[in-house]
């Protein structure tokens, strides 16, 4: 189990770890590595490909990796994976020493196709057939606290090297393809031959076709694409804005706390807060005004002076978006029978990365123009997410929704 968690975390620190560096490597004249003389617009528009590169192969690769594992077993699956994982990291490293854009690009894309894993380590765990609700929450601590990691070990060991955080990656995800090499087995499988009729790379997007015709989901899944896409925009751009546009002007290594408190806010929304205001609110309500307040920390951090004042807000945005997040994937999952649990979940899944990697492009466009403009536009996004989901009422209840379970 330990070998899975840590396969977990490496990949979630494998997709925070670039962030606060994307103003250092693309965006700082001082200290920047890649496009240098180029424009502005094209050095913004690169740092959210970086992003993209990562999570659009996620999106493709893991049904693919999940269908593999059934056939071929989970072992064989995470440790290609591993090795993927390690080699993008390995790649990432190399490009900034040498200054290949492109050598850069080609290891986010090979990180992320193998980072879709995740899901396939999470199903290892939920194989192994005892407390299966502890196992899948542990495994999304572990995915939390991989964005708690991620920025600290940026800020920490680039000022060593730019190129040190991406090998610090590397290491530790040799160390958990080590561990599964030695403590993890999985059972048998019957068919080692792969049924390839039944592996497609587009099925990560299908699904969207499918709820286009789904009463049921559409309207709470458009919300909640809006709302990632809106979130991947703040998250990844933010970090630009403080130490670029922000009249404070944060260091690399303000940054890095910044980004690990709000990683702090996740853990906490997800262990504590969440769970706390589910016995007295209902779901839309607690998506409502999960999604509100997070629209308006957006906007408040555009305005703030002090950087203990973007600590803050940090605190506050990474509560208030997990406050939405699952409160949504519940009401996806309530409006759903029990034998199509995995289809929405997995929809949700596919959702997430979509809206992710349509934020890093637009959002890259857009912060050419001014380091502002993806803040403003995934404040904006948020808030009509917030509306939507106001605006259609008693519709998007469901009506088997138990009732909380304490009156406020």
């Amino acid at each position: 189990m330990i070998a899975l968690y840590l396969l977990i975390l490496v990949d979630s620190i494998s997709v925070s770890v670039v962030i606060p560096l994307l103003g250092p490597l693309l965006i700082d004249p001082e200290t920047q590595v890649f496009l240098i003389g180029s424009p502005l617009p094209l050095r913004s528009f690169v740092s959210g490909l970086l992003m993209a590169a990562y999570v659009f192969p996620m999106l493709y690769m893991a049904p693919v990796l999940g269908r593999l594992s059934d056939q071929l077993g989970r072992r064989t699956v995470l440790l290609g994976c591993g090795i993927g994982v390690l080699l993008g990291n390995l790649l990432a490293g190399a490009a900034i020493e040498e200054q290949g854009l492109a050598l850069l690009i080609l290891g986010r894309l090979v990180g992320g196709a193998t980072a879709a894993a995740q899901p396939t380590a999470q199903a290892a765990l939920v194989d192994m057939g005892t407390n299966k609700a502890r196992h899948l929450s542990f495994s999304l601590l572990s995915s939390s606290l991989g964005f708690v990691i991620g920025p600290v070990v940026a800020s920490s060991l680039s000022s060593y090297s730019l190129a040190g955080p991406f090998y610090f990656c590397a290491v530790l995800t040799a160390l958990a393809v080590v561990l599964l090499l030695l403590t993890y087995r999985d059972a048998p499988v019957r068919r080692r031959r792969v049924d390839w009729s039944a592996i497609s790379i587009f099925e990560g997007v299908r699904c969207f076709r499918d709820a286009a015709t789904d009463e049921a989901v559409r309207g709470i899944l458009a919300c909640f694409v809006l709302m990632q896409v809106a979130w991947g925009s703040y998250f990844v751009f933010v970090s630009v804005f403080l130490m670029e546009g922000a009249s404070l002007d944060l260091s690399l290594h303000q940054v890095g706390i910044f980004m690990s408190v709000m990683g702090v806010g996740f853990c906490l929304a997800n262990g504590l807060v969440q769970p706390f205001l589910a016995r007295f609110f209902r779901m839309r309500t607690l998506a409502v005004l999960g999604l509100a307040l997070n629209a308006a920390a957006m906007l408040v951090c555009l305005v703030l002076v002090r950087p203990y004042q973007e600590y803050a807000m940090a605190l506050v945005a990474g509560v208030t978006v997990n406050i939405a997040y699952p409160s949504i994937v519940t009401m996806l999952s309530d409006r759903v029978t029990g034998e199509r649990q995995g289809w929405i979940l997995g929809m949700v899944g596919s959702a997430a990365a979509m809206g992710w990697g349509v934020s890093s492009l637009l959002s890259g466009a857009l912060g050419g123009l001014g380091h502002a403009l993806p803040i403003v536009l995934a404040a904006a996004l948020m808030a009509m997410a917030a509306l939507a989901m106001l605006s259609a009422g008693s519709q998007w209840s469901d009506p088997a929704e138990s009732l909380p379970q304490k009156p406020l």
